[in-house]
């Protein structure tokens, strides 16, 4: 028990008031002979035990009184600051105990980090845990990885988790507590004992508390779990955050400028004034100065390099030090090439090549300086074909129709980072492209494609969009865009969604839009509403149609799944060879020299893929798997903190409330900026007050009765 006044405790001295106005009160009478009370004594004999009892207890029922009086106004407080309290309820019980340990939980306050006090509680509250109870404990970015699952702890195996919880180290990952509850759930639902209870330690930050989880908080009441959350976090006094660190040429080429772009925001106090940061390229440091960042702003730097060699680097950028360092650091992975890797399928594919479908779109890609590689195939070949491929961009020129198989396979691709081109004409099938491309929306086209029709038009308007694929088009004299008379084109009901926008349209407003980019996932697709060759008109035999395709193709053109850019958390996943799938694959972390076996998953033969999920860490990680026939292979993969884990406004008490409704919820906060009386446990004045009225009544009762005659 604490108390939110104790200097109030010094009124505990007068609880001797009465006892010292009793002996004052038998000090003011003098004894005084008299023949007739003589006869009173005998009766009084029978009657002075009774007597002094009526006296003393009316005596302690006055102490009383002024005892309860000053313990009210002092405040008291049950259980503040005992993690383990939640231990000291009777009946068998199963408990859940939650170690919140994303990445905000690392923010250093008084030399202790949140997630320091996470684990010495969590482990003063396993060590008070008597046999009779079932036990699991969990960290929020290894829920399916429990250091106990759902057993009681013997003698000395508590004290042996207690020192597991206490070796732990915080994640770079971010909290999903709809999903960390939904889990939880299933857990209790076969679970040892009915009594069920939940503790979360945790610093209660907002991000992570979608209204998804008052959903998975009506199941856990509905199954009677009581859930105690304990905020051990502190309030940020200022951070400066790297958010992102991207590759902004789309496709690295050896000896050609590659250009990186790096957000970093100062939050609260923090800011970043003539302090310089480390950039790290095939583990070469070298210093990097930053603009002058104040509190509250967010600035986009700008980074280029070239590399020499075609092959896989890496990149890493690191800020100075701050109170949280875990999101001060992201790393990439560059895979640079010779050239850019690029898939056209052919829908019309022809004999003499200038009158094959892809033929005016591949001189467009082979004229430059900008090497491209070009893979030409017929649809049907494509179509047959056990995947999609792993290309920088794709393209689909007048193909009849993709199935759904492929359809989903085009939109992962595309989700992963590879560009998409797709042109319209007389083959294809716009319920079909509707029906598995557009996919109401979940698919890659932007809209709903109709069947192409005759159009009037005299030239192409360019939208002024920042960063547009085709805005070098845009730059070129209006007569050059006047130029182009489309003879076709196919109308597209756009999707209304802001990854949809409109690079070009006909001069003529009433027709449909000309070019439509959508965004997917890591990568990007564009939607040209004309053919790729001269059937629906004559600009593809233009220099601005070469312009156009060659920037859009460079502007899109990704590096698709084979990049191995992660946010922690995300599982590694490479594609290997289906002819010849490896027999053994294996992990190094990040700074370690032990590595660990990763999961070779041959359920898809048609996509065999060597898998690994332990990626709460940031940093490099290296999987090597063995190829038959040759030397083994080996690929990096970058994984960065998650970026939502810097935003660190904490969830008062009541929206946390509002979100667990219909729990039977307690809430401790054992923060240090936090005022007593915002400390959580269970404050008892005012019990003490309903029970000190109980007490005046009862003393005046009894004083009555004591004062009757005798």
């Amino acid at each position: 028990m604490s108390f939110l006044a104790p200097l109030l405790l010094g009124g505990l001295v007068f609880a001797s008031a009465p006892l010292i106005i009793h002996l004052l009160n038998r000090r003011r009478f003098k004894l005084v002979e008299w023949a007739p009370m003589e006869y009173l004594k005998l009766t009084l004999r029978t009657n002075r035990r009774r007597l002094q009892l009526e006296q003393w207890i009316l005596l302690a029922l006055r102490t009383l009184l002024i005892l309860l009086l000053i313990f009210a106004v002092a405040r008291p407080l049950l259980n503040a600051n005992a993690a383990a309290s939640w231990l000291a309820i009777g009946g068998r019980t199963s408990r859940v105990l939650i170690i919140d340990d994303s990445l905000s939980m690392g923010l250093r306050h008084g030399g202790t980090t949140a997630f320091d006090k996470a684990k010495e509680e969590a482990a003063i509250a396993i060590e008070s845990l008597g046999t009779q109870d079932s036990l699991t404990v969990v960290t929020t970015s290894g829920m399916d990885r429990p250091l106990q699952r759902d057993t009681a702890l013997g003698a000395g195996e508590a004290e042996q988790l207690a020192e597991r919880v206490r070796a732990l180290e915080p994640s770079d990952t971010a909290n999903n507590w709809s999903a960390t509850l939904a889990q939880v759930a299933d857990m209790l639902e076969g679970s040892a004992y009915s009594n069920r209870e939940v503790r979360i330690l945790t610093d209660q930050r907002a991000e992570g508390w979608s209204a998804d989880a008052s959903e998975q908080a009506q199941r856990l009441a509905e199954m009677g779990v009581k859930v105690t959350i304990v905020n051990v976090g502190e309030a940020s006094p200022g951070n400066a955050a790297l958010l992102s660190l991207e590759q902004t040429t789309g496709v690295a080429l050896e000896n050609t400028p590659v250009v990186f772009t790096a957000k970093i925001k100062a939050d609260g106090d923090a800011q970043l004034a003539s302090q310089q940061a480390v950039l790290v390229v095939d583990g070469n440091e070298n210093p990097l100065e930053l603009p002058s960042i104040t509190p509250g702003q967010e600035v986009s730097l700008p980074i280029e390099l070239m590399f020499k060699e075609a092959g896989q680097h890496t990149v890493e950028l690191r800020l100075p030090d701050d109170a949280m360092v875990g999101d001060n650091a992201r790393s990439l992975v560059v895979n640079v090439s010779e050239a850019v890797n690029v898939l056209l399928v052919d829908g019309e594919p022809s004999i003499e090549q200038r009158d094959s479908e892809t033929f005016f779109v591949a001189v467009s890609l082979l004229i430059g300086d900008v090497p491209f590689r070009l893979t030409i195939l017929p649809d049907s070949d494509w179509l047959n074909a056990p995947g999609v491929g792993v290309y920088d961009l794709i393209i689909l020129a007048n193909v009849a129709q993709v199935p759904a198989e492929r359809a989903n396979q085009l939109r992962e691709t595309v989700e992963a980072g590879t560009g998409l081109m797709v042109f319209l004409g007389d083959q294809v099938d716009p319920d079909a492209y509707n029906l598995n491309l557009f996919a109401d929306g979940r698919g890659v086209l932007p809209g709903r494609v109709e069947e192409g029709e005759t159009i009037e038009a005299e030239g192409l308007v360019v939208e002024p969009i920042d960063g547009s694929p085709l805005s070098q088009l845009g730059r070129l004299a209006p007569r050059v865009l006047a130029e182009i008379v489309p003879l076709k084109a196919a109308p597209v009901e756009l999707d209304d969604t802001e990854d949809v926008q409109v690079l070009a349209r006909w001069n003529n407003t009433d027709l449909p839009a000309a070019v439509v980019l959508k965004r997917i996932g890591r990568g990007q697709s564009i939607l040209w509403t004309m053919s790729a060759d001269r059937a629906w008109g004559d600009w593809p035999t233009q220099l601005s149609y070469v312009l156009a395709v060659r920037e859009a193709a460079l502007a899109i053109a990704g590096v698709g799944e084979e990049a191995g850019n992660l946010t922690a958390g995300e599982p590694i996943r490479q594609p290997v060879s289906a002819n010849t799938p490896p027999s053994q694959a294996k992990v190094q972390h990040p700074g370690e020299e032990a590595t660990t076996a990763a999961t070779i998953d041959l359920e898809e033969p048609t996509r065999p893929r060597v898998t690994y999920s332990d990626t709460a860490r940031a940093g490099l990680y290296r999987l090597t798997w063995d190829k038959p026939g040759s030397a083994d292979q080996q690929r990096f993969f970058a994984v960065s903190p998650d970026a939502r884990e810097s935003e660190l406004r904490r969830l008062s008490s009541t929206e946390l409330e509002q979100i667990m409704t219909g729990v039977d919820l307690q809430l401790v906060d054992l923060s240090g900026d936090t005022p007593e009386a915002e400390r959580g446990g269970k404050e008892i004045w005012r019990t003490l007050a309903t029970l000190l009225l109980a007490m005046v009544v009862i003393e005046s009762c009894f004083a009555a009765w004591v004062g009757r005659e005798h």
